[in-house]
């Protein structure tokens, strides 16, 4: 009787390990896609790494095929800390694409909004640009100050606008120091200081930043600098990411 049970029971899970693997038999994700998005003006769009800043929301149109009654969940891909982006991994299939909750005006027309058919080992590009909401650029690249042995850097912002959109408040801004080179919300604690609170007054003006402390030890540094508007996201806008080699300490 017991052998009769163990056998019944071994053909059991035979015939659900086959079920299983015939059920799981899809052809491995292939597709891949890559591309970039770019400010008004055609220069990357400066992120944070990953989602911190804007996020790729691909959702698959195809595998419901007009089935309304078919949820389909879409997918936030990563963006580079230079706004480019890829993902070796998706299904074949036909896509929607778009720059999603980043800090910038957002697109009501439908042609923001791309469709993508993704094959099978073959890489399919789409590219974006964006209307940030502020503009950084800097006025004086990271230094060591040989008076305190802070590290400051200073930078000005200009608001843009777009037909149709109101600008949003100003909020803050930080400037981020990084022993690694992914600087951007992500910044040593040890020295990155707090937020500096801005206004709309201080477009095109000089704003000085600086560590918390002195710098302690000589090494390579990674330094940006952010500024954000006061609207339902909060992402940051940022400067490109300057590299700073310390060789001395001033004592």
């Amino acid at each position: 009787m017991k052998k009769s049970i163990i056998l019944f029971g071994a053909l059991l899970a035979l015939t659900f390990g086959l079920t299983s693997c015939e059920m799981d038999n899809y052809d491995e994700p292939e597709a891949r896609i890559i591309g970039k998005i770019v400010d008004q003006n055609g220069q990357p769009f400066q992120c944070a790494q990953g989602k911190g800043s804007v996020s790729l929301r691909i959702t698959e149109t195809s595998y419901a095929s007009g089935d309304e009654s078919i949820v389909v969940v879409p997918q936030d891909l990563n963006i580079r800390q230079d706004g480019t982006f890829e993902n070796i991994h998706l299904f074949a299939g036909t896509y929607t694409v778009v720059p999603w909750q980043g800090a910038f005006f957002e697109n009501d027309d439908e042609s923001f909004v791309q469709t993508v058919q993704l094959k099978n080992g073959t890489t399919s590009e789409v590219n974006f640009t964006v209307t940030p909401y502020l503009s950084l650029e800097w006025v004086k690249e990271p230094y060591i100050d040989s008076a305190d042995g802070k590290l400051k850097a200073s930078f000005r912002f200009k608001r843009n606008s777009k037909t149709g959109y109101s600008q949003p408040d100003l909020l803050d801004c930080c400037m981020w120091i990084s022993r690694t080179q992914y600087a951007g919300t992500e910044g040593d604690g040890n020295y990155t200081p707090n937020a500096l609170k801005i206004t709309a007054n201080q477009e095109g003006q000089e704003i000085q930043l600086e560590s918390k402390i002195a710098i302690k030890y000589s090494m390579t540094y990674w330094v940006r600098i952010g500024a954000r508007c006061n609207d339902k996201y909060q992402k940051y806008n940022f400067t490109d990411i300057k590299e700073i080699n310390v060789t001395a300490i001033p004592q």
